[in-house]
């Protein structure tokens, strides 16, 4: 209910300074590139399995709303559709000593990890709330940057792992390692399979840098081109509640903190306030 409330207010504060604004704006925007969901590895977990996380691609929609009070100083609300990524792999050898078998007999047991592998993914529905800072370099272009804060409602999340696992035993009185005997144990298994990670709502800071230009003789329609960089505050899911096999086995830890950056191109459609401002002032 509080984050109703928040989304009200926000709207209710557009709605009233509006009556100040110079003009308006609505934005369609595309963009992607890099991200994560900022999770990481323990290698001194089990230290013979070699462990690596990676990012994953990312992608942004965006349809926003804006006002400006001047040339160079606004604010815009929007909704936005955001995916976060990332994949996590294990290789390596686990060796338990002291093992005994259904004869009595010592050995090591050897599990083998190949080319295991984790991706995850999350999709949000995010509504950014930022404040508008743009300097008019000459009359056809101007440069701009956007701070804000954004609430993110996960609409979407995938999960899966793949890999194979070897047992193995390994008898040190002589010297002999027994494989694809599946009646004792030793036996070489694939796997693949999706599980869930039950996201969180989320909140996110983001800036955006970028250069705009008019391409009509009435300056209603401006293109635009910007790198941008989102962080979230709040880890996206519980680790210690996942469906994982990696999850599960402490391999994987901190907070899953999803984050990104990339660039985006898109459309600005102006609408002059006429009563507030008459003339055809080319920044803006």
């Amino acid at each position: 209910m509080k984050r109703v409330r928040a989304v009200i207010l926000s709207l209710l504060l557009l709605v009233a300074a509006s009556a100040y604004a110079l003009s308006s704006f609505i934005e369609i925007s595309a963009g992607g590139g890099w991200s994560s969901l900022g999770y990481k590895m323990n290698n001194n977990t089990v230290p013979t399995l070699s462990t690596q996380v990676s990012g994953s691609y990312g992608y942004n929609a965006h349809l926003g709303y804006g006002l400006m009070f001047n040339p160079y100083v606004g604010i815009g609300i929007g909704v936005d559709f955001s995916r976060y990524g990332a994949s996590a792999s294990v290789s390596g050898k686990v060796v338990s000593p002291g093992m005994t078998d259904s004869d009595g007999e010592l050995y090591d047991h050897i599990l083998t990890v190949h080319r295991w592998q984790e991706t995850q993914s999350i999709s949000y529905v995010e509504i950014p709330l930022s404040l508008y800072l743009r300097y008019p370099v000459s009359e056809k272009v101007a440069v701009y940057a956007q701070l804000g804060a954004k609430a993110c409602i996960p609409v979407l999340s995938r999960a899966q792992y793949a890999g194979d696992i070897t047992h193995a035993g390994f008898y040190e009185p002589w010297m002999l390692t027994l494989t694809d005997m599946p009646n004792h144990g030793f036996y070489s298994a694939s796997y693949e399979d999706r599980y869930a990670i039950r996201p969180r709502f989320g909140a996110a800071g983001f800036v955006k840098l970028g250069i705009e230009g008019p391409v009509d003789a009435d300056r209603r329609v401006w293109l635009f081109g910007a790198l941008h960089g989102t962080m979230h505050f709040l880890p996206a899911f519980d680790i210690a509640t996942t469906d994982s096999p990696l999850f599960s086995s402490s391999l994987a830890e901190g907070k899953p903190l999803p984050m990104a950056i990339g660039a985006e191109i898109g459309v600005r459609f102006r609408i002059p306030h006429p009563k507030k401002h008459n003339c055809r002032c080319y920044r803006w």
